[in-house]
């Protein structure tokens, strides 16, 4: 080789060096240059949304079966106005059609009868098709529960699960005289011998539209699936009252379920509610009146009704003296007989999450003193024996009931505790926020760090390395409940959330999620599966750094759940994963009661609130963090309604790891926290087309401020629109 070749070589090296497009682009080029490009917001999310727009929902098949007489036509029922089905009958019930509406539908049952002779029309409903029976999906035990559709609203009567009609003389719409909470299918038949010509069956919806200005997408087609069959889950499970007085907007509620209760649990609330703002804008104003609904119904010892009827006049701004419900808006049938004092502290804890959330001060003064007082009861039955925690007991001569009823409650309750420990700090943090008062505020965490010391001194046990469930309870239960809450509402420190999720995993681990009791004659816990718990462990994983087997308990229940019933996640599912849960010697030995759609069964805070980390740092989002867990994801996007707009997160990282870009979009006047994740090893970070992070700290003014907290980079004071990327 030359020397003149050497030189030639040296010089060709050096250009391809400095010349713009003569050589491939660095890690740090590549990552300057990605965050140049913000990821734009893919529409396919809008394909995910189960909601059915506009007034009916139709059905998407039908099928004829019996061989007691004949059905011509049965397509027909699929277009309305064109050719019509005809069911002829020769004995009772001896043919049908079984129409499938593709999802489930809550609101009034339509028939369009062209002609009718004979014997009565039929219309029989059911969530699950197995359940479809003559009497739809009602227990058929007379001391059922839920005996023929009984439910303990007030909206949908006359109660049922079926409708009788006289067959018409001319061409008429026959309409279900009370409304149906939720069905999918639903079967028409005649009690008799005769003839039916139809020519559409419709469901005229009656739930709160959904409107999707929040929503979620990821490149795992199973999560995505459960975060939006959670969602219309919630959509389902609301109503609005026929009794409110004169010159008010009838309000939106959140119930229990759309099929069975039809009323209003606090404790459900708590958990709903974090779904609910992740969901819509819209959902704010509805569960500011169902918090309401308890504000004018306590009692004269500061509790709060076991449940509450949709339709309570109670107004915001004025809960009045503690003196219970107003008359003729009592707590209906067994539910008055019972008191769920868990709940009352969970709706202390809804009241701060909700000025969380949303920033509403005006609504939530009025509340304190309701707030205030609940807290007294339980400091006043929180003796000193007990370390300072809350022992549950027959209160009044009511009965003590917790959130897994008819199970034995009496005793000291971990669930009940860790309750009470997220209640008094959440009701410090109203008095430090709202009321300004300081030293109130620091009494409060005082005793809330009391009741968690003394919470783990008890229940806590450290050769299982697991939460037990009540002093009570002779077996010493390590269940599911006692150690999710712990998780979720931050009572175990990180050691021992570590060892309670190796416990749940290894002791309680089951084909359909995670089985609240590992025994099976448990007086104080029935053995099943619990989504309501799945949705509290789930949050608690992330909480704890276990965002692997979060995505895991998703992707096992609520996948299970979503591919064996109508499209929604349950109330209960069986230990054998069906959704029955027989409770023998009790008002729900039958165990169809299991609602199919469920508010509280949602996957939605732990996706939205984790895997796009999005979160409100100051009361309304005026300051929020984007903290994104990916998790094994590839990429990942959503929105946020937010009081000032939306806080809209894309990510997405490159194959192999080598890369990964975050936009971030939040409306003006806000600002917040962004966490870039690193996964696992150093990266230059790139912001807006600029260097911000370089070896290991701050680099220039992008990246004024920033830090490294664990595995990843935190930028604060970010505003507007901001894309950060690596590679390399």
């Amino acid at each position: 080789m030359t020397r003149s070749t050497v030189v030639l070589g040296c010089l060709a090296a050096t250009l391809a060096a400095t010349l713009p497009g003569t050589h491939a682009a660095g890690p740090q080029d590549r990552a300057v240059a990605m965050s140049r490009r913000p990821i734009a917001m893919d529409p396919a999310w809008r394909q995910q949304v189960l909601d059915v727009p506009g007034t009916f929902v139709r059905p998407t098949s039908v099928t004829a079966e019996g061989d007691g007489g004949t059905v011509t036509g049965a397509d027909g029922v699929l277009r309305e106005g064109g050719a019509a089905a005809t069911l002829t009958t020769t004995a009772p019930r001896g043919a049908r059609l079984v129409i499938d509406l593709g999802v489930l539908a809550g609101g009034y049952v339509e028939l369009g009868v062209r002609r009718a002779s004979g014997a009565p029309i039929r219309a029989s409903y059911a969530e699950a098709r197995q359940y479809l029976g003559p009497d739809g999906d009602a227990d058929p035990d007379p001391g059922g529960f839920f005996h023929q559709g009984r439910t303990l609203g007030t909206d949908d009567d006359p109660d049922g699960r079926a409708d009788v009609h006289t067959p018409p003389r001319r061409p008429t719409v026959l309409r279900s005289p009370g409304l149906r909470g939720s069905q999918r299918y639903i079967a028409i038949t005649l009690d008799g011998p005769g003839s039916l010509t139809l020519d559409f069956v419709r469901v005229r919806q009656t739930a709160f539209p959904g409107a999707y200005d929040g929503h979620f997408l990821s490149s795992d087609a199973v999560v995505n699936r459960a975060w939006y069959a959670s969602a219309y889950g919630l959509d389902l499970s609301t109503a609005r009252g026929r009794r409110t007085g004169a010159g008010r907007d009838r309000p939106w509620v959140v119930m229990d379920g759309p099929k069975r209760d039809r009323t209003v649990y606090a404790g459900d609330l708590q958990l709903v509610a974090l779904a609910a703002y992740q969901q819509g804008g819209a959902y704010r104003r509805v569960l500011r009146d169902t918090i309401n609904l308890f504000a004018c119904q306590q009692l004269p010892d500061g509790t709060l009704p076991a449940t509450s009827l949709i339709d309570v006049p109670c107004e915001p701004g004025n809960p009045g003296p503690p003196d219970g419900s107003p008359p003729g808006f009592e707590p209906p049938g067994e539910a008055g007989k019972v008191r769920l004092d868990g709940f009352t502290l969970l709706w202390v804890v809804s009241v701060a999450d909700y000025l969380r959330f949303t920033g509403d001060r005006a609504f939530v003064e009025p509340l304190l003193p309701v707030a205030r007082r609940a807290l007294r009861f339980f400091a006043e039955h929180a003796p000193n024996a007990d370390g300072g925690l809350f022992r549950t007991a027959d209160y009044g001569g009511l009965a003590a009931q917790n959130w897994h009823t008819p199970d034995r409650a009496a005793g000291v309750d971990a669930t009940t505790n860790a309750a009470y420990y997220a209640a008094l700090r959440s009701l410090a943090r109203l008095e430090r926020s709202v009321a300004g008062d300081r030293d109130t505020a620091a009494a409060l965490d005082r005793r809330a760090d009391r009741a968690r010391a003394a919470l783990i001194a008890r229940l806590w046990d450290p050769v299982a390395g697991a939460m037990t469930l009540n002093t009570e309870d002779p077996r010493r239960d390590h269940t599911a409940d006692a150690n999710a809450a712990a998780l979720a509402f931050g009572v175990l420190d990180r050691e021992r959330a570590g060892r309670a999720i190796a416990y749940l995993n290894t002791h309680l681990s089951s084909p359909y999620g995670t089985l609240t009791t590992r025994h099976t004659a448990n007086p104080y816990m029935t053995r099943y599966i619990s989504p309501y718990v799945l949705a509290q462990e789930s949050l608690g994983r992330f909480r704890h750094g276990d965002g692997a087997g979060a995505l895991g308990l998703i992707r096992t229940a609520w996948d299970h759940m979503v591919r064996n019933g109508p499209g929604t996640p349950w109330e209960e599912a069986g230990a054998d994963g069906k959704p029955a849960v027989p409770r023998p010697g009790t008002s729900l030995t039958w165990g169809g009661h299991v609602g199919m759609a469920h508010a509280w069964s949602t996957a939605v805070p732990a996706l939205s609130m984790n895997v796009l980390g999005i979160r409100p740092l100051a009361d309304g989002y005026r300051r929020w963090a984007v903290e994104p867990d990916p998790v094994d994801l590839r990429w990942a996007q959503g929105d946020v309604p937010v009081p000032a707009g939306t806080v809209s997160v894309r990510w997405r990282r490159g194959a192999g790891d080598d890369s990964f870009v975050l936009t971030v979009r939040a409306p003006e006047g806000t600002s917040g926290r962004v966490a870039v994740p690193l996964l696992g090893k150093d990266r230059t970070i790139a912001v807006n087309g600029r260097i911000a992070w370089q070896d290991g700290r701050p680099s220039g003014d992008a990246g004024r401020g920033a830090h490294r907290v664990g595995d990843t980079v935190v930028f604060e004071g970010v505003s507007g629109t901001a894309t950060f990327a690596w590679a390399g």
